[in-house]
């Protein structure tokens, strides 16, 4: 790997971020880094497509990527939002080698890591550590989230729902379209503008 010395601080970026879920050795840091490779992509660029089986991964270092897929009636719809200091993937795609459902594209101009999910993931099987990083990885950011989204869908309010979002996201109301937010709430662009109208003050408290 090599990453120009002015851009050092995205690894450390990166290295904080895995410690978050699960600490790990400078040695085993070595190997993961060993697997980057720094990427500026353009908006509007997409790393993964609906049908394609996905390879890599993907760590924001600056930026937004979303992930989307089409519904039965055409209309497309938001799966996620990973802005900075998220991982990316199409993980069912990764796992299974199967083509995935949905896209990943970048929403503004975005600075990434990204690693070959194969080579990594022989580094998970062979180093203890990096396999703790995995499965507490795949808990907290797939199955303990997408449950909670899951249960948010079937018991919140639209207004409970976009209050939880700007908590979990302070930043994003101002940086991505209303479409694309209204998308992710399962709600039109309309309900998104009068529950922004009835809720002045927490939009403004961001």
């Amino acid at each position: 790997m090599n990453i120009p010395k002015n851009n050092i601080a995205y690894l450390d970026q990166f290295k904080q971020s895995i410690h978050q879920y699960s600490p790990i050795s400078n040695e085993s840091f070595e190997q993961i880094q060993g697997l980057t490779q720094l990427q500026h992509i353009k908006k509007g660029a997409y790393l993964v497509q609906v049908n394609q089986v996905a390879k890599k991964m993907y760590f924001v270092c600056k930026g937004i990527l979303v992930s989307q897929f089409l519904t039965k009636d055409g209309h497309a719809h938001i799966k996620n939002f990973f802005l900075e200091n998220n991982f990316a993937a199409s993980t069912v795609s990764l796992l299974q080698q199967t083509p995935s459902t949905f896209d990943i594209r970048a929403l503004e101009d975005t600075v990434l890591l990204e690693f070959d999910y194969g080579q990594y993931k022989q580094l998970v099987h062979r180093i203890p550590e990096l396999s703790r990083f995995h499965i507490a990885y795949l808990e907290q950011s797939w199955i303990i989230k997408n449950e909670q989204r899951q249960i948010a869908f079937a018991t919140q309010t639209s207004a409970e729902r976009y209050q939880a979002f700007l908590t979990e996201y302070p930043t994003l109301d101002k940086r991505v379209p209303q479409l694309h937010i209204a998308s992710y709430l399962g709600i039109t662009p309309t309900q998104l503008s009068r529950l922004r109208k009835d809720l002045p003050s927490a939009v403004n408290a961001k």
